[in-house]
């Protein structure tokens, strides 16, 4: 493992420190650094403020593609940030250039983001609640003896609109699973503990977890013989600062507080010709709703990146040789604190080319394939989650999700299977909502959903529209009479309201997202189609506090014209009570997308029913969707491709 450690630093020494500065380049240590010292001049913050977020502010997408190499370009930094004491958010655009602010807004009914410092807040307020301390004491539990986390409650809060609220939950010291039946409603704003609910019977005993701990880990079984990945000749990855180029592909990349890992500017080289086909990737949020009908799985309806955010103090640094392969190059992201100061994460991205199977094959002939990988993870409270977008040399990107932590449990009084729930669990004609993976500790049912945003800009166009093509069986009669044939028709979207779509397996439904004004050799719109993967819908059903706030869950696919406010399909603070600003609300105008700058937004989504192989902790569980060239190309883009050299000595074994 060692040396596979060095092979990977040997490798990335080959990282170019020179790079070309680009105007969506994340922002460096020392521009957040600066953008802090600009509001703190100019009287903005009070010293007790958190930051939610410092990000770049992506100039208008028109400046960006009209940049050249070597010209100046706009650099604003926006930041949004808060004061407990103080109602709602704060949020400022600065200009680093002029070293000025350029815009402050209060913005009085919404809340900001979770952060590490909620806990200790809630300890404060909720130790000299004396309710609060009886309610503990009537479990046989005392004050001193337990720790307190905290959840958004949103819609289901009872302060005043923008007063920062939560939900106060408490766990036995040295224990990771809640004490079932007791939680509390406390107002940050004002300090107070605004209701405590209290139910009798439940289960909140010491539970033998069996908890997986990062510093307890033995190993206790051998490895498999190594499989050891080297490249000789060294790689055929080339990286100047956030650019990134391989084979036909070149694209831009960068780590965003709030998003995690972004893709910018996909082109492919076609013939010396670089055609564009992506603007701007990114996964700008997710939601996990849990399945059991109390009031705490109400409230879990986590929205991962717009509440805790995919980057700031959750990204997690890759292990070389098991998160990505022993090849990869690992690059650092800046990232900052809550108190705004920058930090470095190494090894945040890993870059790599993998092996990709068979590219294509016929009789005796057979071509391997070889992959980009562009790979990143973060860490959510209990689960972890890595995101590769992966590049392929016949034109396709793949998006891949990684699930994979610690499961979400509670405590039960069932000790096995066999056993009915308990009177005083939660459950339904006898049927638990969850499974039991150890005595007295139940992982709930749940779904997770990604929402992903592609602005495609296929073939060098802002003008680009979406086809739905669906497969369907002619009658059976005298146009089909052995019942064999049917046929593709193709839907193209005029508004936003016709392209909210949902997945159909049965007709192979799939979105062809086009040029219209660009055609291949053979009369085709050039164009990528978006080919989904497994996928699951909202159990929760519409007027729901989840689907309220996650309209994006009312369909899988949507398609809306271009607007760069329009970033975050839940608003830009979804745990806000009773706050709705996304995709339902920005897709209510109807705004035509048949021949227009669109993005697209993807929800990929599964149903979790937890297997007692996933606890303590969770092996990895994959899916996810591609873009694959349809019409981009006029036939296969990879004839001609050659096999690596070191592959002939494998057709003569000795």
């Amino acid at each position: 493992m060692r040396n596979s450690i060095l092979l990977a630093s040997a490798i990335a020494l080959c990282v170019s420190a020179n790079a070309q500065s680009y105007p969506l380049d994340p922002l460096t240590a020392d521009e957040m650094k600066k953008v802090v010292q600009i509001l703190q001049d100019n009287h903005l913050v009070t010293g007790a403020d958190y930051y939610n977020i410092i990000n770049l502010k992506e100039p208008p997408k028109k400046e960006v593609l009209s940049w050249q190499p070597g010209s100046p370009f706009r650099r604003e930094a926006f930041v949004s940030f808060y004061d407990y004491a103080k109602p709602g958010i704060t949020e400022a655009v600065v200009d680093l250039n002029t070293g000025k602010p350029v815009s402050v807004k209060q913005i009085s009914n919404v809340i900001g983001m979770g952060l590490d410092a909620d806990s200790l807040a809630a300890e404060i307020i909720v130790r000299k609640d004396s309710s609060w301390v009886r309610a503990l004491r009537k479990r046989g539990l005392n004050i001193a003896g337990v720790t307190h986390r905290t959840i958004f409650p949103g819609d289901l809060g009872i302060a005043p609109i923008g007063h920062r609220e939560q939900l106060v939950l408490p766990r036995i010291k040295g224990n990771k699973i809640d004490i079932e039946g007791l939680l509390a409603y406390v107002d940050f704003t004002t300090g107070r503990v605004l209701k405590i609910v209290d139910e009798p019977g439940r289960f909140s005993g010491r539970i033998d977890l069996n908890y997986f701990e990062e510093d307890s880990v033995h190993d206790t079984r051998k490895a498999p013989a190594p499989i050891r990945i080297t490249q000789p000749e060294g790689s055929s990855i080339s990286i100047d600062g956030q650019s990134v180029a391989w084979q036909n592909w070149r694209l831009r990349f960068g780590v965003d507080n709030r998003e995690g890992l972004v893709i910018y500017n996909v082109r492919w080289v076609d013939n010396g010709r670089e055609r564009p086909v992506l603007y701007k990737g990114s996964m700008p949020e997710m939601v996990v709703p849990y399945g059991s009908p109390g009031l705490l799985q109400a409230a879990y309806n986590f929205f991962d990146a717009g509440e805790y955010r995919l980057g700031q103090g959750i990204a997690r640094p890759m292990t070389p040789g098991s998160d990505a392969p022993e090849n990869a190059f690992y690059l650092p992201a800046t990232l900052h604190r809550e108190s705004g100061v920058p930090f470095r994460l190494d090894n945040a991205v890993a870059i790599f080319e993998e092996y990709g199977g068979t590219l294509w094959r016929h009789g005796t002939v057979s071509r391997r394939a070889t992959n980009l990988a562009i790979k990143y993870y973060t860490q959510i409270e209990n689960y972890d989650y890595g995101f590769t977008w992966r590049f392929k040399e016949d034109g396709t990107i793949d998006v891949d999700i990684e699930l994979t932590g610690i499961v979400e449990v509670q405590g039960v009084h069932r000790t096995n299977a066999m056993e009915p729930p308990g009177k005083n669990d939660h459950s339904y004609n006898g049927m638990p909502f969850g499974t039991l993976v150890k005595p007295h500790v139940e992982a709930i049912n749940h779904q997770h959903f990604f929402v992903f945003r592609l602005d495609m800009d296929v073939d060098g166009s802002t003008d680009n529209g979406v086809m739905e093509m669906n497969s369907t069986l002619v009658p059976p009669g005298p146009a089909n009479p052995y019942g064999n044939a049917f046929v593709v028709g193709h839907t193209h979207f005029m508004t936003e309201q016709e392209a909210q779509r949902s997945v159909n397996y049965q007709s192979s439904r799939c979105w062809h997202i086009m040029n219209n004004n660009s055609h291949n050799a053979l009369g085709q719109h050039t164009g990528y189609m978006l080919m989904p993967g497994s996928q699951a819908a909202a159990f929760a059903p519409p007027g729901t506090v989840l689907r309220k706030k996650a309209s994006f869950l009312d369909h899988q696919f949507w398609v809306t014209q271009y607007n760069e406010e329009e970033e975050y399909p839940a608003g830009r603070y979804p745990a806000s009570n009773k706050v709705y600003d996304g995709i339902k609300q920005w897709t209510a105008k109807n705004r035509p997308i048949g021949n227009n700058d669109i993005v697209i937004w993807y929800v990929a989504g599964i149903t979790h029913i937890v297997r007692p192989e996933e606890w303590p902790v969770m092996p990895c569980h994959h899916f996810g969707f591609s873009l694959m060239p349809f019409g981009f190309f006029s036939e296969n883009p990879t004839m001609g491709q050659a096999n690596p050299d070191f592959l002939k000595d494998l057709s003569h074994p000795h």
